[in-house]
């Protein structure tokens, strides 16, 4: 996907997770987990760490889309939604 067209398409997902969709929520991950994962990878030593922190991440979106401002930026926000989800830690995978 072409990252303008991305950003719109992101944009687009997060005004409607922002009202509830979680089928909105799923495209987004379809969209962004590749490129989300690969930047929690080099912040966790090991892949199950970044697969937990990427679940925080979408849990983190999918809380705060409401406060999302639309605009050209939706991968600046997703991005840094990464970061904050990466300070505060991730949730433990059940044994």
């Amino acid at each position: 996907m072409v990252p303008g067209r991305a950003t719109a398409r992101a944009d687009d997902l997060l005004v409607l997770i922002a009202h509830g969709s979680t089928n909105a929520l799923a495209d987004l991950y379809d969209l962004v987990a590749p490129l989300l994962l690969a930047l929690l990878r080099s912040r966790h030593s090991t892949a199950d760490q970044a697969k937990d922190a990427l679940v925080g991440v979408f849990a983190r979106i999918w809380r705060t889309a409401p406060a999302y401002s639309t605009g050209p930026y939706a991968l600046d926000w997703i991005i840094d939604q990464t970061h904050g989800g990466t300070r505060t830690g991730a949730p433990r995978r059940a044994a």
